[in-house]
């Protein structure tokens, strides 16, 4: 994918890695595997990902967001504030987190360390989309800047991971070519420097 997209890192659900071959695939090129669930967490350990591999998409409770940090997770998706309360609360240094596009627009002064910016992407209208919401992100992440926030970084989730894993690449290469085109224009039009992308399947 890095060859279609410049500065692209895959991502896959940890459901997919109850697939030994995929597991095997993510263990040795260090693969990003997004977790939703203690069961997520659990299924990520007993498949030998380091919890620097993992990002975790914060849920309606604080109790998972405090295992995951327990067990080494330092990054985060959060989409409210009290996600935002949580990880400040506990104070544990280098974590990183991605912003939902649909959550707090500014952290303020907590010691958080925002990376980037997250979308859920629905293709259910094609590839197009994938592109729409890289522009969108980009569009935030401008406005950002102007409030002291650089952020270089985007996260992009969405389709069926057999698409993505069991694909041939086809559907991967469709989404990549969107993504490449939104953000040619999108980082001209607000004079942005080109943010690393990660694109994977939803969570």
């Amino acid at each position: 994918m890095r060859r279609r997209l410049p500065m692209s890192t895959p991502s896959v659900p940890a459901r997919a890695l109850i697939d030994p071959a995929v597991a095997g695939w993510v263990r040795a090129h260090g693969i990003t595997v997004s977790a939703a669930s203690a069961g997520d967490l659990a299924l990520t350990g007993s498949c030998g990902i380091g919890a620097e591999h993992v990002m975790l998409r914060c849920d309606a409770t604080t109790s998972l967001v405090r295992t995951a940090v327990a067990g080494g997770v330092t990054r985060f998706l959060v989409a409210t504030e009290r996600h935002v309360d949580v990880l400040a609360s506990v104070g544990h240094p280098g974590i990183a987190v991605y912003l939902d596009d649909r959550g707090p627009a500014v952290i303020g002064e907590r010691r958080l360390q925002v990376v980037g910016l997250h979308a859920d992407v629905d293709d259910s209208a094609g590839a197009v989309e994938w592109g729409t919401a890289a522009e969108r992100l980009l569009c935030r992440t401008a406005v950002l800047r102007t409030c002291g926030l650089p952020l270089g970084r985007i996260s992009l989730g969405g389709g069926d991971a057999s698409d993505w894993v069991y694909g041939g690449g086809q559907f991967s290469a469709a989404v990549a070519a969107e993504v490449d085109g939104a953000l040619t224009d999108g980082c001209a039009r607000w004079r942005l420097p080109r943010p690393s992308v990660m694109l994977g399947p939803a969570t």
